[in-house]
């Protein structure tokens, strides 16, 4: 049977679900190559089911993963915990372990690293770091428990320890804001806002529309996105689609 035929009938047996699984069945003649291509190619979400716990196990080994990533990860990893099948409960477990033991440690080494400098006035983008790995971590914990409260409160207050009195970055500014709207407290998140001085900021505009969404204030929010739509090329595609939705008015269809 000649090309990407094989993949048209009805075949039981080993179907390798890496490349390298796919190059091993090659050279031993089990599969032919088309399957090393569809193996090193195709693409299937981390959380659809049935899990590919291999490509998940991949992932997990990575360094730079994003927050949306992580929680996308713990979602899967408490769908496993629940599984009939021990290794793969424990493979649940083991992984949640891994995500929060990844910024427990983190959060070590910028402690230590705040130590050994000078401890009395940090880097502003160490304390930032530090900031970030407790918010993470608070929002791997999810829910409203006093240990994300914990981590909350301890993220907001590093970064005021690193801008008290300096002028806040943008970069910590949207850390701030996430932070407080985590805590619940979308009012001092507004004054926050107000007191920014780029208020025609797009990023600025972006933020607040979040906070007066969070605040019932809709109002608010489709007057920010009417002021963002002269911005539309300086925003992702997500945002775009935001923005279009308040500015025409979708809400109030």
């Amino acid at each position: 049977m000649a090309g990407f035929d094989f993949f048209r009938s009805s075949r039981r047996g080993y179907e390798p679900r890496t490349p390298a699984g796919a190059l091993k069945a090659i050279g031993t003649g089990t599969l032919p190559v088309e399957h090393f291509i569809y193996a090193s190619t195709s693409a299937k979400p981390l959380d659809e089911e049935p899990f590919d716990l291999d490509g998940i196990e991949r992932v997990l080994a990575r360094r730079d993963l994003t927050l949306e990533t992580n929680l996308l990860l713990k979602g899967v990893f408490e769908k496993l915990i629940n599984s009939s099948e021990q290794e793969t409960a424990l493979f649940g477990a083991e992984g949640i372990n891994a995500l929060e033991a990844r910024h427990v440690n983190r959060i070590e080494e910028l402690k230590a690293a705040i130590e050994k400098g000078s401890a009395a006035h940090p880097p502003v983008e160490t304390l930032r770091a530090l900031a970030r790995q407790y918010y993470e971590l608070a929002e791997l914990h999810g829910g409203s428990g006093s240990i994300r409260l914990f981590y909350l409160r301890e993220a907001f207050s590093t970064l005021r320890r690193a801008h008290r009195g300096g002028r806040i970055s943008r970069s910590t500014l949207v850390l701030m804001v996430d932070i407080l709207v985590a805590l619940g407290l979308h009012g001092q998140a507004a004054l926050l806002l107000g007191r920014v001085r780029a208020a025609e900021d797009h990023l600025v505009l972006l933020l607040a529309a979040r906070v007066a969404f969070h605040r019932g204030e809709y109002s608010r929010v489709a007057d920010c996105c009417r002021r963002l739509s002269a911005a539309a090329g300086a925003l992702g595609e997500r945002e775009r689609a935001i923005v279009e939705f308040w500015a025409g008015g979708g809400a109030r269809a």
